[in-house]
């Protein structure tokens, strides 16, 4: 009955929340000031002040994440707009008119979104969808989505639209969060005191207390949190405002409710400790190759010579979101650990994920899901947080030429996949290391074969990547050749044992 009772207090609150949000996103649409309407939200909501801050602050922060976004799907969708366009006049040179026909349709249906998206921001424009637009498009489906009536797909898209509420802590505020205090029990879990909107103190309270809270990540730098804030309060009282601000003593905590399948659920964030780096790239490097189905790694010593190689799986096609981001994170923490261990850097490549995108229109159905199910941002986005917990260094190179330069330099030489060699060479490109075209112009394609090339007259002027991109247009045509020839053939025979531990 206390779960009960707690839950539908939690439901009100974000209930509550979400009509003040929604309300004041509109009234900013309208050209309104979010800060010239807390008097008059204050009363007409009966809520306190710091609950009104921290639905601007987080309405705020979404708004300006669309305007962020805007730039950037308007170049993505010039580039997949030029990649069409390109794939139209290849059509039309020989002759496919069906295929013209239909990169056609696909044109004019990315220059409409274009049209849209540029309009929004001349006019300054922000869409948000309150409640997922996935679930909106499902009303006008019911029985597609497993719905009897209207009314039970609007339960569904109310419960949504009141299913999570911000509480924005501060570091002046009692244990960093005015709104939601957090106790340490003599257990070490967490009793937080939420404090309700005087409109809900009637039916449920003035405050709601939660008892048993553990983070399931986290939770020690949480309480260290508490602890600096409680030595934050005394230094205050016995030094004053003033002296204390002055000090690295005290930490906000804000604090994110959501209810999903399971029930609610409570986020905290605050500032996370600086950890000491442990790592030197004057030990070498440990370089991390990108691909859709498994991580590359290959570790140098301070030379840039290769000590050690091998492969991580990590296969995220046919996963969903939550299996896909279980197997990135243990992925990541293998190559981490294993970096801090060997007290060496992290290198990644850092990759264009726009031109990325762009890449994927107009090919096959098969390879763009490969492709698309790989995500390149989560995979970097995990190192860095990893390797910041970790105080392993992650640092990103230009990844130009990384392949074509492993392939000829280094796969023979050392015994390594394609994928490690470019991997090395990433290690290597950290370290200054100078990648020279070798006298022996030739590389392997697969399969025993080797192709022999050429390179231009060599001059001051260039760049040695000039020399590396002539050479990789002529392996270009070859290793498509060999491509062709081994779905021919059917799947390559197993690799052998030895080679797989190389």
């Amino acid at each position: 009955m206390e779960r009960q009772a707690g839950d539908a207090a939690l439901s009100a609150y974000g209930e509550l929340y979400g009509r003040v949000e929604r309300k004041l996103f509109a009234e900013a649409a309208a050209g309104r000031s979010a800060v010239s309407l807390k008097r008059e939200y204050l009363k007409r909501y009966g809520i306190p002040a710091r609950m009104f801050n921290a639905v601007r602050v987080s309405l705020e922060g979404r708004m300006a994440s669309v305007r962020a976004q805007q730039p950037l799907r308007l170049d993505s969708l010039d580039r997949r707009m030029a990649r069409v366009e390109r794939r139209i006049r290849d059509a039309a040179e020989r002759g496919y008119r069906e295929q013209i026909h239909q990169q056609k349709r696909r044109w004019a249906a990315l220059q409409s979104q274009r049209a849209a998206l540029q309009e929004d921001m001349e006019a300054g424009r922000v869409r948000l969808c309150f409640g997922s637009k996935r679930l909106w498009r499902k009303q006008h489906h019911l029985a597609e989505n497993g719905y009897t009536s209207h009314q039970e797909w609007l339960g569904d898209w109310r419960e949504a639209r009141s299913d999570e509420f911000f509480v924005l802590g501060s570091r002046d505020e009692t244990a960093g969060c005015q709104l939601c205090v957090a106790t340490v029990a003599d257990d070490g879990s967490l009793t937080l005191r939420l404090r309700l909107p005087n409109c809900l103190a009637p039916r449920y309270g003035k405050y709601l207390v939660i008892q048993g809270v553990r983070f399931a990540y986290g939770h020690a730098q949480v309480l260290a949190v508490l602890e600096s804030n409680a030595e934050y309060a005394r230094y205050r009282r016995e030094h004053g405002k003033q002296a204390v601000r002055a000090t690295t003593l005290g930490q906000a905590i804000s604090y994110r409710f959501k209810r999903d399948a399971k029930g609610w659920r409570v986020f905290a964030t605050t500032d996370r400790m600086e950890v000491p780096v442990v790592t030197d790239k004057r030990r070498g490097a440990i370089g991390v190759d990108l691909n859709a189905d498994h991580l590359a790694v290959a570790e140098t010593d301070a030379s840039g010579n290769p000590v050690h190689a091998f492969r991580v799986p990590l296969v995220t096609y046919g996963k969903s979101r939550h299996q896909s981001e279980a197997l990135i994170g243990n992925a990541v923490a293998r190559v981490v650990a294993y970096a801090r261990e060997t007290g060496k850097p992290v290198v990644i490549e850092r990759l264009d994920f726009r031109q990325r995108k762009a890449e994927l229109e107009g090919e096959s159905r098969r390879y763009s899901r490969m492709l698309s199910s790989f995500s390149y941002g989560k995979v970097k986005a995990y190192f860095l947080s990893r390797g910041y917990r970790e105080g392993v260094e992650v640092q990103q190179v230009n990844p130009a030429f990384s392949s074509v330069i492993g392939r000829v330099k280094f796969m023979e030489r050392y015994g390594l996949s394609v994928h490690q060699a470019a991997a090395l060479v990433l290690a290597r490109r950290l370290l200054g290391c100078s990648e020279r075209i070798p006298r022996r112009r030739v590389a392997p394609v697969g399969d025993g074969v080797q192709v022999a090339f050429t390179i231009p007259a060599r001059k001051r002027v260039k760049h040695v990547w000039t020399y590396w991109g002539a050479v990789s247009g002529q392996l270009r045509p070859a290793l498509a050749a060999q491509h062709r020839l081994g779905r021919r053939r059917g799947p390559p025979n197993p690799v052998p044992a030895a080679r797989r531990a190389a």
